[in-house]
C-alpha cells in the first residue's frame, strides 16, 4: 500500500539509506523473513530511544557550512588581518544578506536562529554577530543531525554500490578505510586530534575546489547538467575495553 504523504527530501535520503543497507543485507544471504524481522526489531528499539525534537523545517547543513565559509573566505566580510569581520544583521553587507546569497528570502530567520541556536554565531556588540567558528557542527538531537546522518549513509552507500557494480576504473569513486583492534586507551587524545587536524586539511582543499567550480544559481549561460558532489569523513573510536583478567576478591 503507496503512503498519500509528500515525500521530501531528507524522507528520501533516508529510505534510500535503509533500502541500500537492507539489500546489502540481502545479497549477504538474508532471506525476507529476517530482513523483516530486523526490521522490526529495529522500530521497536527506535521507537523507545529516540528523543529527537520536532521543530518542523530544518536546513541543510551543508548551505549553513556555506554561510560560516563565505564569511571566512570573502574578502568583503574580513577585517584587515584576514579575520571574519563583526556584521550588524541587516544592511548591505549584514548577515541577513550573507545568508540570503545561500537561501531564499522565506528561509533567511529560521536559517538565522539555526546558527544562534548551534551556538556557531555570538553576540560581538548590540548589533553586531561574529561567527564561533568555520564549520558546521551540530550535537544535539535535531532534525539537521538526522538529515545530515541520513544523506551520508545514504551517499555512501551509492558509493559502495557504484564501485561494486563498475566496470572500468575510471568510473570508481573514493572509498578507503583503515582500522586497528588494539589502540592503547591513552592515545585516544592523540588520535582524535591527529584526525580532526588532517580531515580539515582535505576537506578544506576539496571544499576550494568544488567552490571554485561551481555554478552560480543566476548565472546566464547556456543551461548545463548539473548533479551534486562531495565528500563525507568520519572517525570512530571505541569505548575501553578493559584488558580481561582473572580477579580475586578477598572475602
Amino acid at each position: 500500500m503507496k503512503s498519500n504523504r509528500k515525500s521530501t527530501e531528507p524522507d528520501r535520503l533516508l529510505r534510500e539509506a535503509l533500502v541500500g543497507l537492507l539489500g546489502l543485507k540481502l545479497r549477504s544471504g538474508a532471506t525476507m523473513d529476517e530482513v523483516r524481522s530486523l526490521v522490526s526489531d529495529c522500530t521497536d528499539l527506535a521507537g523507545r530511544d529516540s528523543k529527537l525534537n520536532d521543530r518542523g523545517r530544518v536546513l541543510d547543513i551543508h548551505r549553513l557550512a556555506s554561510v560560516l565559509r563565505a564569511w571566512h573566505k570573502e574578502t568583503r566580510y574580513l577585517s584587515n588581518d584576514g579575520m571574519p569581520l563583526p556584521l550588524p544583521l541587516k544592511g548591505r553587507l549584514g548577515l541577513s544578506r550573507l545568508i540570503g546569497t545561500h537561501y531564499p528570502e522565506a528561509d533567511i530567520a529560521l536559517a538565522f536562529e539555526t546558527l544562534k541556536r548551534a551556538e556557531l554565531i555570538r553576540k560581538h556588540s548590540k548589533n553586531a554577530w561574529v561567527p564561533t567558528q568555520g564549520h558546521v557542527q551540530i550535537s544535539e538531537n535535531s532534525q539537521e543531525t538526522l538529515d545530515h546522518v541520513s544523506e551520508g549513509v545514504s551517499r555512501f552507500l551509492q558509493t559502495v554500490l557504484n564501485n561494486i557494480n563498475s566496470r572500468t576504473k575510471s568510473n570508481l569513486l573514493f572509498e578507503q578505510s583503515c582500522k586497528v583492534h588494539r589502540l592503547p586507551k591513552s592515545k585516544a587524545s592523540a588520535f582524535r586530534m591527529f584526525v580532526r587536524q588532517q580531515a580539515i586539511v582535505f576537506l578544506t582543499a576539496v571544499d576550494d575546489w568544488l567552490e571554485a567550480r561551481v555554478e552560480a544559481p543566476k548565472q546566464k549561460r547556456k543551461k548545463s547538467k548539473l548533479c551534486a558532489a562531495g565528500v563525507f569523513t568520519f572517525a570512530y573510536l571505541d569505548p575501553a575495553k578493559a584488558n580481561r583478567r582473572s580477579v580475586r576478591r578477598k572475602g
